[in-house]
Protein backbone atom coordinates (compact mmCIF):
# COMPACT_ATOMS: atom_id res chain seq x y z
CA UNK A 1 0.00 0.00 0.00
CA UNK A 2 1.46 3.48 -0.66
CA UNK A 3 0.81 6.59 1.16
CA UNK A 4 0.16 9.75 -0.53
CA UNK A 5 0.45 13.17 0.55
CA UNK A 6 -1.63 16.10 -0.97
CA UNK A 7 1.54 19.00 -2.58
CA UNK A 8 0.28 22.17 -2.93
CA UNK A 9 2.73 24.58 -5.29
CA UNK A 10 1.50 27.71 -4.14
CA UNK A 11 5.14 28.31 -2.98
CA UNK A 12 6.58 30.61 -5.84
CA UNK A 13 5.60 34.03 -6.96
CA UNK A 14 3.94 34.19 -10.72
CA UNK A 15 2.53 37.20 -12.11
CA UNK A 16 -1.04 36.48 -11.59
CA UNK A 17 -0.83 36.28 -7.64
CA UNK A 18 1.20 39.72 -8.01
CA UNK A 19 -1.52 41.25 -9.89
CA UNK A 20 -4.56 39.88 -7.41
CA UNK A 21 -3.28 40.04 -4.19
CA UNK A 22 -0.06 42.42 -4.15
CA UNK A 23 3.76 42.11 -5.10
CA UNK A 24 5.52 39.01 -4.15
CA UNK A 25 2.49 37.10 -3.14
CA UNK A 26 2.66 33.18 -2.10
CA UNK A 27 1.32 31.17 0.32
CA UNK A 28 4.10 31.74 2.75
CA UNK A 29 2.53 35.29 2.51
CA UNK A 30 -0.53 34.23 4.44
CA UNK A 31 1.24 31.83 6.79
CA UNK A 32 3.55 34.59 8.14
CA UNK A 33 0.61 37.53 8.37
CA UNK A 34 -1.37 35.17 10.28
CA UNK A 35 -2.96 36.38 13.51
CA UNK A 36 -3.41 34.55 17.12
CA UNK A 37 -6.76 35.13 17.37
CA UNK A 38 -7.77 34.04 21.27
CA UNK A 39 -5.57 32.58 24.00
CA UNK A 40 -3.49 28.57 22.67
CA UNK A 41 -4.07 29.52 19.34
CA UNK A 42 -1.04 28.50 17.66
CA UNK A 43 -0.49 31.13 15.03
CA UNK A 44 1.43 31.73 12.87
CA UNK A 45 3.26 28.69 12.10
CA UNK A 46 7.01 28.74 11.48
CA UNK A 47 8.84 26.52 9.39
CA UNK A 48 11.51 24.76 11.26
CA UNK A 49 14.66 27.30 10.66
CA UNK A 50 12.23 29.59 9.31
CA UNK A 51 12.81 27.44 5.97
CA UNK A 52 10.22 29.69 3.30
CA UNK A 53 11.21 27.71 0.64
CA UNK A 54 11.05 28.43 -2.98
CA UNK A 55 9.24 25.70 -4.67
CA UNK A 56 11.34 26.47 -8.26
CA UNK A 57 14.65 26.01 -6.53
CA UNK A 58 15.92 22.47 -7.09
CA UNK A 59 17.42 21.99 -3.76
CA UNK A 60 13.72 22.67 -2.59
CA UNK A 61 12.21 19.39 -3.96
CA UNK A 62 15.61 17.29 -3.08
CA UNK A 63 15.14 18.21 0.26
CA UNK A 64 11.27 17.52 0.15
CA UNK A 65 12.14 14.22 -2.08
CA UNK A 66 14.66 12.80 0.93
CA UNK A 67 12.14 13.47 3.70
CA UNK A 68 9.41 11.35 1.91
CA UNK A 69 11.34 8.59 1.45
CA UNK A 70 13.33 8.79 4.89
CA UNK A 71 9.32 8.64 6.63
CA UNK A 72 7.85 6.86 4.92
CA UNK A 73 5.84 9.02 1.95
CA UNK A 74 5.29 7.14 -1.27
CA UNK A 75 4.21 10.16 -3.67
CA UNK A 76 3.04 13.14 -3.76
CA UNK A 77 -0.01 14.20 -5.22
CA UNK A 78 0.53 17.70 -7.03
CA UNK A 79 -2.68 19.88 -7.55
CA UNK A 80 -3.12 20.42 -10.75
CA UNK A 81 -4.79 23.73 -12.17
CA UNK A 82 -5.87 23.58 -15.66
CA UNK A 83 -9.22 26.12 -16.98
CA UNK A 84 -11.22 27.50 -19.83
CA UNK A 85 -9.17 27.20 -22.96
CA UNK A 86 -6.40 25.20 -21.36
CA UNK A 87 -5.11 27.91 -18.95
CA UNK A 88 -2.38 26.97 -15.94
CA UNK A 89 -1.24 28.29 -13.01
CA UNK A 90 1.19 26.88 -10.52
CA UNK A 91 2.38 24.58 -13.10
CA UNK A 92 6.39 25.28 -12.93
CA UNK A 93 7.35 22.59 -9.64
CA UNK A 94 5.61 20.01 -11.47
CA UNK A 95 7.15 21.04 -14.84
CA UNK A 96 10.62 21.63 -13.10
CA UNK A 97 10.10 18.33 -11.65
CA UNK A 98 9.73 16.66 -15.40
CA UNK A 99 13.21 17.79 -16.36
CA UNK A 100 14.83 17.12 -12.98
CA UNK A 101 14.98 13.32 -13.57
CA UNK A 102 16.94 12.44 -10.74
CA UNK A 103 14.50 13.80 -7.93
CA UNK A 104 13.39 10.56 -6.42
CA UNK A 105 9.60 12.16 -6.24
CA UNK A 106 7.06 9.65 -7.11
CA UNK A 107 4.12 11.57 -7.88
CA UNK A 108 0.53 12.02 -9.55
CA UNK A 109 -2.21 14.96 -10.50
CA UNK A 110 -4.99 16.07 -8.93
CA UNK A 111 -7.03 18.60 -11.15
CA UNK A 112 -7.97 21.17 -8.60
CA UNK A 113 -11.23 21.81 -11.47
CA UNK A 114 -13.32 24.50 -9.52
CA UNK A 115 -13.15 28.28 -10.79
CA UNK A 116 -11.26 30.92 -9.12
CA UNK A 117 -12.81 34.01 -7.74
CA UNK A 118 -13.08 36.22 -5.00
CA UNK A 119 -15.05 35.85 -2.45
CA UNK A 120 -17.89 38.01 -3.01
CA UNK A 121 -18.33 36.71 -6.22
CA UNK A 122 -21.92 35.22 -7.22
CA UNK A 123 -20.05 32.53 -8.21
CA UNK A 124 -21.18 29.11 -5.93
CA UNK A 125 -18.47 26.37 -6.33
CA UNK A 126 -15.24 28.29 -6.53
CA UNK A 127 -12.00 28.68 -4.85
CA UNK A 128 -11.19 31.76 -2.70
CA UNK A 129 -7.36 31.72 -2.31
CA UNK A 130 -7.11 34.91 0.08
CA UNK A 131 -9.83 35.96 2.07
CA UNK A 132 -7.69 38.47 4.10
CA UNK A 133 -6.12 40.17 1.06
CA UNK A 134 -8.87 40.74 -1.02
CA UNK A 135 -8.73 44.39 -0.15
CA UNK A 136 -11.19 47.25 0.55
CA UNK A 137 -12.18 48.35 -2.77
CA UNK A 138 -14.88 45.50 -3.64
CA UNK A 139 -16.91 44.62 -5.27
CA UNK A 140 -15.71 45.35 -8.68
CA UNK A 141 -16.39 43.03 -12.42
CA UNK A 142 -17.53 39.52 -11.40
CA UNK A 143 -14.86 38.90 -9.24
CA UNK A 144 -13.99 35.44 -11.48
CA UNK A 145 -10.11 36.00 -11.63
CA UNK A 146 -9.68 32.00 -13.59
CA UNK A 147 -12.86 30.61 -14.81
CA UNK A 148 -13.47 27.18 -15.02
CA UNK A 149 -15.21 25.34 -18.35
CA UNK A 150 -14.84 21.80 -19.25
CA UNK A 151 -15.23 22.59 -22.99
CA UNK A 152 -15.71 19.36 -26.01
CA UNK A 153 -13.22 16.72 -27.53
CA UNK A 154 -10.60 19.42 -29.29
CA UNK A 155 -9.83 20.91 -25.60
CA UNK A 156 -10.09 17.61 -23.63
CA UNK A 157 -7.35 16.14 -26.40
CA UNK A 158 -4.97 19.41 -25.59
CA UNK A 159 -5.24 19.11 -21.55
CA UNK A 160 -4.74 15.15 -22.33
CA UNK A 161 -1.57 16.13 -24.48
CA UNK A 162 -0.23 18.30 -21.69
CA UNK A 163 -0.76 15.09 -19.46
CA UNK A 164 0.76 12.52 -21.41
CA UNK A 165 4.09 13.96 -20.75
CA UNK A 166 3.53 13.26 -17.32
CA UNK A 167 2.06 9.66 -17.52
CA UNK A 168 5.09 8.53 -19.53
CA UNK A 169 7.69 9.73 -16.96
CA UNK A 170 8.74 6.39 -15.01
CA UNK A 171 7.93 8.58 -11.35
CA UNK A 172 4.14 8.77 -12.14
CA UNK A 173 2.63 6.85 -10.11
CA UNK A 174 0.07 4.06 -12.26
CA UNK A 175 -2.30 1.36 -11.01
CA UNK A 176 -1.60 -1.82 -13.06
CA UNK A 177 0.05 0.44 -15.74
CA UNK A 178 -2.98 2.99 -15.72
CA UNK A 179 -1.75 6.41 -14.53
CA UNK A 180 -3.25 7.80 -11.20
CA UNK A 181 -5.41 10.94 -11.53
CA UNK A 182 -7.31 12.67 -9.10
CA UNK A 183 -10.21 15.01 -9.62
CA UNK A 184 -10.78 17.23 -6.77
CA UNK A 185 -14.33 18.11 -7.64
CA UNK A 186 -16.01 15.43 -9.72
CA UNK A 187 -19.56 16.33 -9.42
CA UNK A 188 -18.60 19.53 -11.50
CA UNK A 189 -17.80 17.81 -14.23
CA UNK A 190 -20.97 17.56 -16.15
CA UNK A 191 -19.44 16.24 -19.11
CA UNK A 192 -17.15 13.28 -17.04
CA UNK A 193 -18.33 10.11 -18.89
CA UNK A 194 -17.54 11.49 -22.27
CA UNK A 195 -14.42 13.06 -21.38
CA UNK A 196 -13.02 9.85 -19.90
CA UNK A 197 -14.01 8.01 -22.28
CA UNK A 198 -11.83 10.15 -24.49
CA UNK A 199 -8.98 9.70 -22.43
CA UNK A 200 -8.79 6.32 -21.95
CA UNK A 201 -9.38 5.76 -25.82
CA UNK A 202 -6.40 7.76 -26.08
CA UNK A 203 -4.16 6.13 -22.83
CA UNK A 204 -4.86 2.71 -24.45
CA UNK A 205 -3.42 4.07 -27.96
CA UNK A 206 -0.31 5.17 -25.53
CA UNK A 207 0.37 2.18 -24.49
CA UNK A 208 -0.86 3.16 -20.59
CA UNK A 209 -4.29 0.90 -20.57
CA UNK A 210 -6.44 3.81 -19.58
CA UNK A 211 -6.37 6.44 -16.72
CA UNK A 212 -7.05 4.92 -12.95
CA UNK A 213 -9.21 8.33 -11.86
CA UNK A 214 -10.57 8.80 -8.39
CA UNK A 215 -12.91 11.35 -7.79
CA UNK A 216 -13.52 13.26 -4.28
CA UNK A 217 -16.57 15.55 -4.09
CA UNK A 218 -18.83 13.06 -6.55
CA UNK A 219 -22.34 12.36 -6.89
CA UNK A 220 -24.23 9.41 -7.97
CA UNK A 221 -24.17 11.04 -11.46
CA UNK A 222 -20.49 10.82 -12.00
CA UNK A 223 -18.93 8.32 -9.57
CA UNK A 224 -19.98 5.64 -12.10
CA UNK A 225 -17.66 6.88 -14.30
CA UNK A 226 -14.34 6.41 -12.34
CA UNK A 227 -12.14 4.03 -10.71
CA UNK A 228 -12.68 5.00 -7.54
CA UNK A 229 -14.07 7.73 -4.72
CA UNK A 230 -11.90 9.59 -2.13
CA UNK A 231 -13.00 10.63 1.32
CA UNK A 232 -11.57 13.87 1.22
CA UNK A 233 -10.78 14.80 5.18
CA UNK A 234 -11.05 16.59 6.85
CA UNK A 235 -13.88 18.55 5.17
CA UNK A 236 -16.02 15.30 4.78
CA UNK A 237 -16.05 14.81 8.50
CA UNK A 238 -16.25 18.33 9.44
CA UNK A 239 -19.91 18.08 7.59
CA UNK A 240 -20.95 15.11 9.57
CA UNK A 241 -20.29 17.12 12.65
CA UNK A 242 -21.43 20.00 14.72
CA UNK A 243 -19.03 22.59 15.58
CA UNK A 244 -18.99 24.72 19.00
CA UNK A 245 -18.57 28.44 18.49
CA UNK A 246 -16.04 30.00 20.54
CA UNK A 247 -15.10 33.66 20.30
CA UNK A 248 -17.00 34.40 16.60
CA UNK A 249 -14.29 31.31 15.39
CA UNK A 250 -16.01 27.47 14.28
CA UNK A 251 -13.51 25.29 16.01
CA UNK A 252 -13.69 21.40 15.80
CA UNK A 253 -12.02 18.45 18.18
CA UNK A 254 -9.00 16.65 16.29
CA UNK A 255 -10.02 12.98 18.18
CA UNK A 256 -13.52 13.98 17.35
CA UNK A 257 -12.47 14.38 13.73
CA UNK A 258 -10.91 11.24 13.14
CA UNK A 259 -13.32 9.06 15.38
CA UNK A 260 -15.82 10.26 12.51
CA UNK A 261 -13.71 9.77 9.50
CA UNK A 262 -12.77 6.00 10.77
CA UNK A 263 -16.21 5.39 11.35
CA UNK A 264 -17.43 6.44 8.12
CA UNK A 265 -18.11 3.56 5.70
CA UNK A 266 -19.93 4.02 1.85
CA UNK A 267 -22.00 0.87 -0.11
CA UNK A 268 -19.71 2.23 -2.65
CA UNK A 269 -17.01 -0.24 -4.26
CA UNK A 270 -13.95 1.27 -4.42
CA UNK A 271 -13.76 3.96 -1.51
CA UNK A 272 -10.66 5.30 -0.70
CA UNK A 273 -10.65 6.77 3.04
CA UNK A 274 -8.05 10.04 3.73
CA UNK A 275 -6.88 11.48 6.77
CA UNK A 276 -5.29 14.87 7.40
CA UNK A 277 -2.62 15.90 9.75
CA UNK A 278 -4.48 18.79 11.24
CA UNK A 279 -6.33 22.14 10.27
CA UNK A 280 -6.64 25.91 10.50
CA UNK A 281 -7.37 28.22 7.63
CA UNK A 282 -7.76 31.29 9.68
CA UNK A 283 -3.94 32.16 8.24
CA UNK A 284 -6.60 32.52 4.37
CA UNK A 285 -9.97 33.48 5.83
CA UNK A 286 -9.39 34.97 9.51
CA UNK A 287 -12.37 35.02 12.14
CA UNK A 288 -14.37 33.36 9.60
CA UNK A 289 -11.68 30.57 9.13
CA UNK A 290 -12.36 27.23 10.95
CA UNK A 291 -9.67 25.74 13.36
CA UNK A 292 -9.63 22.12 14.87
CA UNK A 293 -7.92 21.70 18.29
CA UNK A 294 -5.98 19.22 19.96
CA UNK A 295 -4.09 17.54 17.62
CA UNK A 296 -0.53 15.95 18.72
CA UNK A 297 1.52 13.83 17.14
CA UNK A 298 1.03 10.71 18.87
CA UNK A 299 -2.85 11.20 18.57
CA UNK A 300 -2.06 11.48 14.65
CA UNK A 301 0.49 8.44 14.71
CA UNK A 302 -2.21 6.17 16.51
CA UNK A 303 -5.34 7.61 14.09
CA UNK A 304 -3.14 7.16 10.69
CA UNK A 305 -2.65 3.97 12.10
CA UNK A 306 -5.96 2.09 11.93
CA UNK A 307 -6.44 4.58 8.96
CA UNK A 308 -4.01 2.66 6.79
CA UNK A 309 -5.33 -0.37 8.41
CA UNK A 310 -8.90 0.59 7.65
CA UNK A 311 -7.48 1.11 3.78
CA UNK A 312 -6.04 -2.42 3.66
CA UNK A 313 -8.89 -4.03 4.79
CA UNK A 314 -10.98 -2.53 2.24
CA UNK A 315 -8.32 -3.60 -0.23
CA UNK A 316 -6.97 -0.52 -1.28
CA UNK A 317 -3.81 0.19 -3.02
CA UNK A 318 -2.99 3.70 -1.52
CA UNK A 319 -4.34 6.33 1.41
CA UNK A 320 -4.58 9.53 0.96
CA UNK A 321 -3.07 12.45 3.54
CA UNK A 322 -3.99 16.11 3.77
CA UNK A 323 -1.21 17.34 3.07
CA UNK A 324 2.67 17.29 2.65
CA UNK A 325 2.48 21.56 3.33
CA UNK A 326 -0.47 23.03 3.22
CA UNK A 327 0.62 25.43 5.23
CA UNK A 328 -2.42 28.39 5.29
CA UNK A 329 -4.71 25.79 6.51
CA UNK A 330 -2.38 24.13 9.02
CA UNK A 331 -2.35 20.97 7.27
CA UNK A 332 1.67 19.93 6.62
CA UNK A 333 4.05 17.26 7.88
CA UNK A 334 6.99 19.59 7.06
CA UNK A 335 8.86 20.49 10.26
CA UNK A 336 8.09 23.55 12.01
CA UNK A 337 8.83 24.74 15.02
CA UNK A 338 6.78 23.87 17.23
CA UNK A 339 7.16 20.03 16.82
CA UNK A 340 10.42 19.70 14.28
CA UNK A 341 10.11 16.17 12.77
CA UNK A 342 7.31 14.61 15.14
CA UNK A 343 4.50 14.30 12.38
CA UNK A 344 6.95 12.94 10.03
CA UNK A 345 8.48 10.36 12.30
CA UNK A 346 4.28 9.74 13.59
CA UNK A 347 3.75 8.84 9.79
CA UNK A 348 6.90 6.30 9.64
CA UNK A 349 5.72 4.78 13.29
CA UNK A 350 2.57 4.46 12.18
CA UNK A 351 3.30 2.52 8.93
CA UNK A 352 5.71 0.10 10.98
CA UNK A 353 2.41 -0.47 13.53
CA UNK A 354 -0.47 -0.74 11.70
CA UNK A 355 -0.94 -4.16 11.62
CA UNK A 356 -1.95 -4.44 15.61
CA UNK A 357 -4.98 -2.95 14.28
CA UNK A 358 -5.37 -5.30 11.09
CA UNK A 359 -7.45 -7.87 13.15
CA UNK A 360 -10.07 -5.77 14.05
CA UNK A 361 -10.52 -4.04 10.95
CA UNK A 362 -11.00 -7.10 8.71
CA UNK A 363 -13.54 -8.70 11.39
CA UNK A 364 -14.83 -5.68 11.00
CA UNK A 365 -14.93 -5.69 7.47
CA UNK A 366 -16.75 -8.57 7.48
CA UNK A 367 -19.95 -7.29 9.18
CA UNK A 368 -19.25 -4.23 6.86
CA UNK A 369 -19.55 -6.10 3.98
CA UNK A 370 -22.71 -7.90 4.42
CA UNK A 371 -24.19 -4.19 5.82
CA UNK A 372 -22.69 -2.61 2.41
CA UNK A 373 -24.58 -5.41 0.62
CA UNK A 374 -27.84 -4.80 2.16
CA UNK A 375 -27.57 -1.28 1.77
CA UNK A 376 -26.64 -1.66 -1.90
CA UNK A 377 -30.11 -3.72 -2.19
CA UNK A 378 -31.76 -0.74 -1.19
CA UNK A 379 -30.31 1.58 -3.09
CA UNK A 380 -30.80 -0.62 -6.23
CA UNK A 381 -34.42 -1.30 -4.88
CA UNK A 382 -34.93 2.43 -4.18
CA UNK A 383 -33.63 3.07 -7.84
CA UNK A 384 -35.67 0.41 -9.67
CA UNK A 385 -38.35 2.15 -8.23
CA UNK A 386 -37.74 5.41 -9.14
CA UNK A 387 -36.83 4.41 -12.66
CA UNK A 388 -40.83 2.80 -12.74
CA UNK A 389 -42.30 6.31 -11.34
CA UNK A 390 -40.11 8.05 -14.15
CA UNK A 391 -41.42 5.68 -17.08
CA UNK A 392 -44.98 6.61 -15.64
CA UNK A 393 -44.57 10.24 -15.75
CA UNK A 394 -43.13 9.60 -18.96
CA UNK A 395 -46.29 8.14 -20.39
CA UNK A 396 -48.90 10.49 -18.68
CA UNK A 397 -46.83 13.61 -20.14
CA UNK A 398 -47.37 11.55 -23.68
CA UNK A 399 -50.93 11.92 -23.37
CA UNK A 400 -51.43 15.04 -22.49
CA UNK A 401 -49.12 16.08 -25.65
CA UNK A 402 -51.51 14.38 -27.81
CA UNK A 403 -54.21 15.63 -25.80
CA UNK A 404 -55.69 12.50 -24.23
CA UNK A 405 -57.69 12.84 -20.51
CA UNK A 406 -57.70 10.51 -17.57
CA UNK A 407 -61.51 12.40 -17.35
CA UNK A 408 -62.09 10.97 -20.81
CA UNK A 409 -61.12 7.42 -19.77
CA UNK A 410 -63.27 7.72 -16.80
CA UNK A 411 -66.47 8.79 -18.13
CA UNK A 412 -66.15 6.16 -20.89
CA UNK A 413 -66.43 3.82 -18.20
CA UNK A 414 -69.73 5.68 -16.16
CA UNK A 415 -67.39 6.57 -13.09
CA UNK A 416 -67.99 9.83 -11.98
CA UNK A 417 -66.97 9.77 -8.73
CA UNK A 418 -63.65 8.81 -7.09
CA UNK A 419 -61.09 7.96 -4.65
CA UNK A 420 -57.33 7.88 -4.94
CA UNK A 421 -55.81 5.81 -2.77
CA UNK A 422 -52.24 7.43 -2.51
CA UNK A 423 -51.88 11.25 -1.94
CA UNK A 424 -48.27 11.19 -2.69
CA UNK A 425 -46.34 12.68 -5.40
CA UNK A 426 -48.64 10.23 -8.01
CA UNK A 427 -51.96 11.33 -6.50
CA UNK A 428 -51.32 15.02 -6.25
CA UNK A 429 -51.20 15.33 -9.88
CA UNK A 430 -54.31 13.02 -10.63
CA UNK A 431 -56.28 15.67 -8.54
CA UNK A 432 -55.11 18.51 -9.76
CA UNK A 433 -55.72 16.91 -13.66
CA UNK A 434 -58.96 16.35 -12.49
CA UNK A 435 -59.70 19.45 -10.98
CA UNK A 436 -62.50 21.41 -12.91
CA UNK A 437 -63.41 17.96 -14.86
CA UNK A 438 -67.13 16.02 -15.21
CA UNK A 439 -64.92 13.58 -12.19
CA UNK A 440 -65.17 14.43 -8.68
CA UNK A 441 -62.20 13.27 -6.41
CA UNK A 442 -64.27 12.73 -3.79
CA UNK A 443 -61.96 11.64 -0.95
CA UNK A 444 -58.14 9.94 -0.54
CA UNK A 445 -57.00 7.24 1.20
CA UNK A 446 -53.49 7.09 2.52
CA UNK A 447 -51.68 5.50 5.61
CA UNK A 448 -49.96 8.82 6.50
CA UNK A 449 -53.94 10.81 6.29
CA UNK A 450 -52.30 12.81 9.44
CA UNK A 451 -49.59 14.59 7.30
CA UNK A 452 -51.16 15.50 4.59
CA UNK A 453 -52.66 19.04 3.82
CA UNK A 454 -54.63 19.06 1.16
CA UNK A 455 -58.33 20.12 -0.50
CA UNK A 456 -59.69 17.02 -0.48
CA UNK A 457 -60.45 14.61 2.86
CA UNK A 458 -58.13 12.03 3.45
CA UNK A 459 -58.76 8.72 5.20
CA UNK A 460 -56.10 5.86 6.57
CA UNK A 461 -56.57 2.55 5.41
CA UNK A 462 -58.00 1.74 8.24
CA UNK A 463 -60.91 3.54 8.59
CA UNK A 464 -64.06 3.41 6.84
CA UNK A 465 -64.95 5.17 3.55
CA UNK A 466 -67.71 6.23 1.54
CA UNK A 467 -69.53 4.77 -1.61
CA UNK A 468 -67.71 6.11 -4.54
CA UNK A 469 -68.35 4.96 -8.75
CA UNK A 470 -64.17 3.58 -8.28
CA UNK A 471 -61.42 4.09 -6.33
CA UNK A 472 -58.00 4.85 -8.28
CA UNK A 473 -54.75 3.38 -7.31
CA UNK A 474 -51.91 5.64 -7.40
CA UNK A 475 -49.50 3.50 -6.04
CA UNK A 476 -46.83 1.34 -8.32
CA UNK A 477 -45.96 -1.53 -5.50
CA UNK A 478 -47.88 -3.71 -3.02
CA UNK A 479 -50.96 -2.93 -5.42
CA UNK A 480 -52.30 -6.35 -4.93
CA UNK A 481 -52.28 -5.98 -1.21
CA UNK A 482 -53.74 -2.77 -1.38
CA UNK A 483 -56.68 -3.96 -3.62
CA UNK A 484 -57.76 -6.76 -0.89
CA UNK A 485 -57.72 -4.22 1.53
CA UNK A 486 -59.86 -2.28 -0.42
CA UNK A 487 -62.58 -4.90 -1.84
CA UNK A 488 -63.10 -5.75 2.02
CA UNK A 489 -64.15 -2.34 2.15
CA UNK A 490 -66.20 -1.44 -0.91
CA UNK A 491 -68.15 -3.13 -3.54
CA UNK A 492 -66.78 -0.91 -6.10
CA UNK A 493 -64.94 -0.93 -8.92
CA UNK A 494 -60.66 -0.55 -8.22
CA UNK A 495 -58.69 1.06 -10.78
CA UNK A 496 -55.07 0.90 -11.24
CA UNK A 497 -53.15 4.68 -12.46
CA UNK A 498 -51.04 2.57 -14.42
CA UNK A 499 -53.12 0.50 -16.35
CA UNK A 500 -55.35 3.85 -17.33
CA UNK A 501 -52.81 5.75 -18.21
CA UNK A 502 -50.69 2.27 -20.30
CA UNK A 503 -54.54 1.83 -21.99
CA UNK A 504 -54.75 5.63 -22.97
CA UNK A 505 -51.56 5.57 -24.69
CA UNK A 506 -52.24 2.07 -26.72
CA UNK A 507 -56.27 2.66 -27.33
CA UNK A 508 -58.46 4.91 -26.60
CA UNK A 509 -58.54 9.38 -27.07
Amino acid sequence: MQLISMYLPQFHRVKENDKWWGEGFTEWTAVKGADKLYDGHIQPRVPLNENYYDLIKRDTMEWQADLMHQYGVDGQCFYHYWFKDGRQILEKPAENLLQWTDIDMPFCFCWANETWARTWSKIQEKNEWSFRHEGKNRPYGSGILLEQQYGEEKDWRIHYEYLRRFFKDQRYIKNDGKPLFLIYKSRLLICLGEMLACWNRWAIEDGFGGIFVIGANTDFNTEKHLDGVLNHEPQDAIFRIKPKIEQGIMKYGYKELWETLLKTESFRANTYYGGFVGYDNTPRRGRSGIVVEGMSPDIFQKYLSMLIAKNESAGNEYVFLNAWNEWGEGMYLEPDIENGYSYLEAVKKARENYIEYLDDYNEDSKILSLSWKKELDFYREKAFRYEKYWKIFDAWMNLREQGKKIENYLVSEDIRRIGIYGVGMMGKHLITELSDSKVEVVYGIDQNAELIKDYIHIYRPDEVIPDVDAIVITALFEVEKIKKNIEGKRNCKILLLEEIITDLNENRG
